[in-house]
């Protein structure tokens, strides 16, 4: 039984559970991890890793990508499309809107499944993905060798609890402030000596915390509304053979999330675009706060939404099958084969305004004019409409794997090869309707397209609904081999290598529906096929010491890379971009040590050099209203350091300690206004907005991090029962989520959170245990994600980060 030590190796230490026994332990509970594709321990494996197991995760009431973040510095988060659709970035290797994952998740050795490229979805660790879990291990730094899916970032991996010949089961309650309800259920058991089963369901609910003040649509939006499924098998085949099959189904449907108006650009600059959209925006953005203000609704969870169906849905099934085959004493071979299918929907008033209709209020009319002025209708700067016709994303994906693994009689050499292949495809369009810089009623705008209530006051030139339909098929290939050999007994050298082949095929249609006045003009479409072809080899060279006992010492460089893609939501020409590489050099120590005070340190110290990194600029033009192409960086640099340490202070006392620091600069980037220009015209190429400029930091990646946590065993008789205590302290530094040029608000201010947990296992002797656990107990408000969009649309909006969460859990063991 561990307590919440939310760091690298943070196993705690076994409960003193007598008063008598006070010999303090000088061994440390051994943390074992799949990092390299096999069990072992987590001090012998040259990477930096965060481990949590399914204790730490429960105690500090995660539930999704997000959550993981929190307590994993130099991990961090997008939440744009809210926290179930968030997207994790490692030591500054971000993903920006329509880019393959930079990090790669991993369920049961299967990488996530992908979602299509209107909006972030898929690639992730969605709701109901993080309980009945052994652990979850992020590993930083490109792991491009031995996983599936080629990534610069790092990979982050979900290990679930294996089906045993042991009978367990338990059934578990929670309650919670937010009217929150959860309630899990498992049970393994065994219906012959060689067939072993699994089943867990875990049901989770808790309302809104964010209150959007328009009736309209959902007056909570922020809730959790999930239910997830899982069943697993093993059928021992022989004593050589294993058939180990998992089966998951996740359906969550929420009101989703949206943006907070909180700031005006009042500031008169040369700047053409804004000088033209803030006629529209300028009065609309300072009456609708003033109004807030005034009504008293001005609340740091008070938002704007006008979306008559604010949704966020996501529906995922996995069929998993994994054959071991122990061929020899010396060769295993293990065959993988999966299907994901996913589907998602969204409608969200993405920057949380409502601006008043421009004519007749910020524009009146110098005559009369039929139909110019409808109290329904806003000025509309960015929505994000459910389609009647299809989702967000249907994407299905083929996953095929096989691997041997040996080790020669003196075992000396381990190696591994393999081949993989993968193929994610469209079960049919996917997309949604948008609406920009126009004024609608945006009610109508989620049905047929003749029922449109809009209104352009630039006679079609600048405003536009948008129906945009996708289509992106990705096939990815590889070949690998990685090789570890003892040259002494403390001396070993790996050497890995990894050819990756990627095609990516995509399909967009858009549908411009111009206005003139209120009278809808013919539609105009756009249909771009790009293809993007990319393959590189990538790989590691490694050399591990150890001087003496429980000491190890590592250095290694990596090459990584990521795959080039497409973008079918943009226009010809700037609808393509190239794979990124990094070269990472790492030098690292893990060490253990006994004594009056037993623990672990570790520290790896990094420096990459990175290319044609793949960022984002968002710019409007008449095709595509709001969108986001992607370009490559020419170079950016990424340095820093990671330190961690695990404390037993006292009987049953434990301080564990994770810290990062980063040193991230984006070097060479060409002015991307001139690109989005040559293709998309004069409008696109001026409201074209990086995410960060020559000189900036990267995008969310934090100078520093850390997390602290302070865990007590009360030292009880053994018939009362353990009872643990735990308090943890995260600190989330600074850090850059637009380009220093588009806003002052680029970048999102430092944050600090306190959680506390209390546990009474056993109680009296019982099968009960009672659990309490409160997160961000001073009610910090904090910024997740701002827009950017100060200097080209007049105004900023910013997600914020959950209020505090206390709650009480209850689970009876069978």
């Amino acid at each position: 039984m561990s307590s919440l030590s939310l760091t690298v190796g943070a196993a705690a230490v076994t409960p003193q559970v007598s008063a008598q026994d006070t010999v303090r332990s000088a061994l440390l509970e051994e943390v074992v991890v799949t990092a390299q594709r096999k069990e072992e321990s987590a001090q012998d494996v040259a990477i930096s890793i965060t481990v949590f197991d399914q204790e730490q995760i429960a105690n500090a009431n995660m539930t999704n990508s997000n959550d993981i973040a929190t307590y994993t510095p130099s991990l961090t988060t997008n939440t744009r499309f809210g926290p179930e659709n968030a997207t994790f970035s490692i030591r500054g290797f971000t993903r920006s809107l329509r880019t393959t994952a930079s990090v790669g998740v991993y369920f049961a050795e299967v990488i996530a499944p992908r979602g299509q490229t209107s909006q972030t979805s898929g690639d992730g660790a969605g709701p109901g993905s993080l309980f009945d879990l052994a652990n979850v291990q992020v590993l930083k730094g490109p792991q491009g060798t031995l996983f599936g899916r080629n990534t610069t970032g790092g990979s982050i991996l979900l290990v679930p609890n294996k089906p045993s010949d042991e009978f367990e089961a338990y059934v578990e309650f929670s309650e919670s402030n937010y009217s929150s309800s959860r309630q899990q259920a498992v049970a393994n058991f065994s219906l012959t000596d060689t067939f072993h089963m699994r089943f867990g369901v875990d049901h989770n609910e808790r309302d809104g915390h964010l209150n959007n003040i328009t009736n309209i649509g959902a007056d909570k939006l922020g809730n959790v509304d999930y239910t997830a499924f899982r069943l697993s098998a093993v059928w021992d085949i022989n004593e050589s053979m294993e058939n180990y099959t998992i089966l998951t189904d996740v359906d969550s449907d929420t009101a989703g999330y949206t943006s907070r108006l909180f700031a005006c650009n009042n500031e008169s600059n040369n700047d053409p675009t804004q000088q033209i959209i803030g006629v529209f925006t300028n009065q609309g953005c300072n009456d609708q706060l003033e109004m807030q203000r005034e009504t008293g609704q001005d609340g740091y969870y008070d938002i704007v939404s006008t979306v008559k169906t604010p949704i966020t849905t996501i529906k995922e099934k996995r069929l998993i099958n994994t054959f071991t085959w122990d061929i020899n004493e010396s060769i295993t071979l293990k065959n993988i084969l999966a299907y994901a299918h996913l589907e998602t929907e969204n409608g969200s008033d993405i920057f949380g305004t409502r601006f008043p209709d421009v004519v007749g209020n910020v524009l009146p009319l110098p005559v009369a004019v039929p139909g110019a002025f409808d109290p329904n209708r806003e000025f509309s700067v960015g929505l994000s409409i459910v389609n009647p016709n299809y989702p967000v994303t249907s994407q299905e994906t083929y996953v095929a794997e096989v691997q041997l693994q040996g080790l020669t009689s003196d075992s000396r050499l381990e190696w591994q090869a393999g081949v993989y292949y993968e193929n994610s495809v469209p079960d049919g369009p996917s997309g949604n309707t948008s609406a920009g810089t126009i004024s609608c009623d945006n009610s109508t705008l989620e049905g047929d397209p003749s029922e449109y209530n809009c209104f352009d006051v630039t006679g079609g030139v600048l405003g536009s609904v948008i129906v945009n339909e996708f289509e992106t098929e990705y096939v990815n290939k590889a070949a690998y081999a990685q090789a570890s050999y003892d040259f002494l007994e403390s001396l070993t050298g790996t050497l890995g290598v990894r050819y990756t082949w990627d095609d990516t095929y995509g399909y967009g249609k858009k549908t411009r529906y111009p206005y003139v006045g209120e009278q809808q003009q013919q539609p105009v479409i756009q249909v771009t096929e790009p293809e993007q072809s990319s393959e590189a080899p990538t790989g590691l060279l490694e050399v591990q010491y150890r001087p003496w006992q429980e000491t190890m010492l590592y250095a290694k460089y990596i090459r990584g890379y990521r795959q080039g893609s497409v973008n079918a939501a943009v226009d010809p020409g700037i609808d393509t971009f190239e794979a990124e590489k990094v070269d990472t050099y790492e030098i690292g120590a893990k060490t253990a040590f006994g004594g009056p005070i037993p623990g672990r340190f570790n520290v790896a110290i990094f420096d990459n050099d990175f290319e044609n990194m793949q960022l984002q600029t968002g710019y409007i033009n008449e095709t595509s209203a709001q969108t986001v192409a992607i370009f490559n960086a020419g170079k950016s640099t990424i340095k820093g350091f990671e330190a961690e340490a695990f404390l037993q202070l006292y009987d049953g006392l434990t301080l564990a300690l994770s810290y990062s620091k980063l040193d991230t600069e984006l070097e060479e980037q060409e002015d991307t206004r001139a690109k989005v220009a040559a293709s998309a015209g004069t409008l696109g190429g001026a409201t074209a907005t990086p995410i960060a400029d020559e000189g900036d930091e990267l995008p969310f990646a934090p100078e520093s991090a850390w997390v602290a946590s302070l865990n007590y065993n009360l030292p009880l008789p053994l018939s009362w029962g353990v009872v643990e205590t735990g308090i943890t302290y995260v600190y989330t530094g600074e850090q850059r989520a637009a380009a220093s040029s588009t806003s002052p608000f680029a970048m999102l201010p430092a944050y600090e959170l306190f959680n506390a947990n209390a546990a009474w296992y056993g109680i009296f002797g019982s099968n009960v245990d009672l659990s309490l656990y409160a997160t961000n107990l001073k009610d910090e408000e904090y910024a997740t994600y701002v827009s950017g969009t100060y200097t080209v649309l007049g105004f900023e909006s910013r997600m914020s980060g959950l209020p505090k969460m206390y709650g009480a859990r209850l689970r009876y063991t069978f």
